[in-house]
């Protein structure tokens, strides 16, 4: 089993080998492991953020990303090792050069740990790209909902009881199915498409990611179907639900997703999980039921003075609208 801790569940071998056969991006593995660096042409989650930017691409050629768009975190365990990031950025800059690449971008960092790894090596260009949310389990005057006001902590339990007294049920699997995994990959997918996204999930890359040590699969089951539902991964005391979604049609009698939080942060399972992580996406949702907001920083090196000439008012900018769309300070690191 791999028990690799030094960084997130991102940075284990384990998944880094998963993700080296993702299909669902177009992209070149240029280094699986320590850490994973991707000749990247097309992602469908980076299509979205200009789709709802209204930008336009980016890019017109591919690019280097040190971590994936689709890892929550980038690999900050490195970025207090001045030697170590300085010979990480050098490296993925020469693939680039060699690869015509527009140059690299370090995905997907913490404040805290995007401002290490830029006094390590200073990037020319620092943006805000996403926001990511967390609880801690039993923290605050409630034990589930924390220190939600009053009138929201009523609604959610309202929502809670009505669908427990109407037979939702929580349901976990370790080895889910095919059809488990793809009915959720469906709600997800069709989630993106209704917000004009494209498909950002396949059935081949969630299998390889949930047949990790780390996979799980929680679900909302009524009347003997599923309404909802994550998939997630467990490591080091926490609990990520990387991509969810629900049946809208039910979500007036069972609330699929207010049913199962509500069960993850029982004090039943409190002891399970030290920090239960949220994800990126739907910000309003999360922030109104009193998820904890961090910013993710990605940190850009351009290959040549062209690249930077190209690229960097079209981060800037899209760094600015990312900020208007998720309601965020477009405030620069």
């Amino acid at each position: 089993m791999d028990t690799d801790s030094r960084g997130s569940v991102y940075d284990t071998r384990a998944w880094t080998s998963a993700w080296a056969a993702s299909t669902i991006e177009r992209q070149e593995v240029l280094r699986e492991h320590d850490p994973p660096t991707y000749l990247l042409d097309y992602s469908p989650f980076w299509h979205g953020y200009e789709i709802d930017t209204g930008l336009g691409p980016t890019w017109k050629r591919p690019l280097v990303t040190i971590g994936s768009v689709y890892s929550v975190f980038g690999p900050e365990y490195l970025a207090a090792d001045e030697t170590t990031v300085a010979h990480v950025v050098e490296d993925a800059l020469g693939r680039a050069r060699d690869r015509e690449a527009h140059g690299v971008l370090v995905l997907n960092l913490r404040e805290e740990f995007a401002r290490r790894w830029s006094a390590c090596r200073p990037p020319a260009l620092t943006v805000r790209l996403d926001n990511t949310y967390y609880r801690v389990p039993g923290e605050g005057a409630d034990p589930v909902m924390g220190d939600l006001s009053k009138s929201a902590r009523t609604d959610w339990r309202r929502r809670w009881r009505r669908a427990t007294e109407a037979g939702v049920r929580i349901v976990e699997e370790r080895s889910p199915s095919a059809d488990a995994i793809e009915e959720i990959i469906g709600f997800a997918n069709g989630s993106a498409i209704r917000h004009g996204w494209p498909v950002l999930y396949d059935l081949p890359t969630m299998q390889a990611v949930l047949a990790t040590p780390y996979g799980r699969l929680f679900r909302a089951e009524f009347t003997g179907r599923t309404v909802g539902g994550f998939l997630a991964l467990e490591h080091d005391g926490q609990l990520h639900l990387w991509v969810g979604g629900m049946d809208h049609t039910a979500a007036r009698e069972a609330s699929p997703y207010l049913f199962l939080l509500y069960e993850l942060l029982s004090p039943d399972r409190e002891s399970r999980w030290r920090r239960i992580e949220f994800g990126r996406g739907n910000d309003d949702f999360k922030r109104k039921y009193g998820f904890r907001e961090e910013r993710l920083w990605s940190l850009w090196y351009p290959a040549t003075e062209d690249d930077a000439e190209f690229c960097e008012p079209r981060l800037r900018a899209l760094h600015g609208e990312l900020a208007r769309c998720q309601h965020t300070s477009p405030e620069m690191l």
